[in-house]
């Protein structure tokens, strides 16, 4: 499988515009969809632009312009397709002077959005485009609360239907490169689910893997053989250089350390695993994965029937 059509929300920011960088490590893809919503539904954005929708979406549509000329420059327009879509999010509420803003006149390029959220916008743009991936980015909030994630990302995180990969933060420091060969050196968790399963189904058709790790954790002082056994029934159906690796304790804790022990680049896993539930769309071991990895996490959706 092949990501040939990806969604890159931007918020117009440094790492946004740097982050455009790691588009070109994603494999098989053919056109990007580039995403900006305006919350113009928050009178705190209205207001930093003097109550004015013009004005508010006239710097939206020039900030997206020059994050696909900046596309360009990187010479990606000569494999890729790259389409701009503007999003605002507009609802009734007053304005400084208690007067009603009504809903602004139709702009060519530009959809408006009754209420909801951003995330809930990013998901509707996925959907409405048929994209097979979501790209975003992630905010550390500081090492005495562990690396968290922004609030959209989170939503998307949780709520989301598309593959996901977040991109970690790091510092923003002269030219150095925010991603370099992401998905050379894979780690794949695995607890044999189904859902499980879709994500390895993914690994197998993804160019550019020169080495997977394949993962399994286990509770302390559960038996290993019988995943062990599982482990390398997997690794038979996978090509190229693949190590099997059992692990007890805390799931994501040992994910973590191993990914950090072994040097890999990305880390991918199933949003779901044994038992998941509709109304639950990852679980709380991915979650807390994609919150503290320093490396990109690829969140794969289960495959599954409705």
């Amino acid at each position: 499988m092949m990501f040939e059509k990806v969604l890159v929300p931007t918020d117009f920011s440094r790492y946004a515009l740097k982050m455009l960088d790691c588009i070109g490590e994603i494999p098989g893809q053919r056109e990007i969809v580039l995403l900006n919503v305006v919350d113009a539904g928050n009178p705190m954005v209205l207001e930093k632009k003097g109550w004015s929708y013009s004005s508010l979406l006239d710097d939206a549509k020039a900030d997206l312009k020059k994050m696909v000329e900046h596309l360009e420059r990187l010479g990606q327009q000569n494999v890729l397709e790259v389409k701009p879509v503007l999003k605002v999010i507009v609802e009734p509420m007053s304005g400084a002077d208690g007067v009603n803003l009504k809903r602004p006149e139709p702009v060519s390029g530009v959809e408006f959005i009754e209420g909801g959220t951003i995330g809930e916008a990013i998901q509707k743009a996925a959907d409405e485009e048929k994209v097979s991936l979501i790209v975003m980015g992630a905010h550390g909030k500081g090492l005495m609360e562990g690396i968290l994630l922004g609030s959209v990302s989170t939503e998307v995180l949780h709520s989301g239907k598309t593959d996901l990969l977040i991109i970690r933060h790091k510092l923003l420091e002269g030219s150095e490169k925010l991603c370099h060969d992401i998905f050379s050196r894979v780690l794949i968790t695995t607890d044999f689910s189904e859902a499980a399963r879709d994500a390895v189904t993914l690994v197998k058709g993804l160019e550019g893997v020169h080495e997977i790790l394949l993962v399994h954790v286990v509770s302390e002082g559960e038996d290993i053989e019988v995943p062990a056994k599982k482990l390398n029934v997997l690794r038979d159906e996978l090509t190229g250089k693949v190590t099997v690796h059992v692990l007890e304790g805390h799931a994501a804790d040992q994910i973590l350390a191993l990914a950090e022990k072994q040097g890999a680049s990305l880390i991918i896993m199933s949003s779901q695993g044994k038992g998941w539930l509709k109304q639950i769309r990852v679980g709380s071991t991915t979650f807390d994965v994609a919150r503290r990895a320093k490396q990109p996490v690829l969140i794969v959706r289960p495959k599954l029937p409705a």
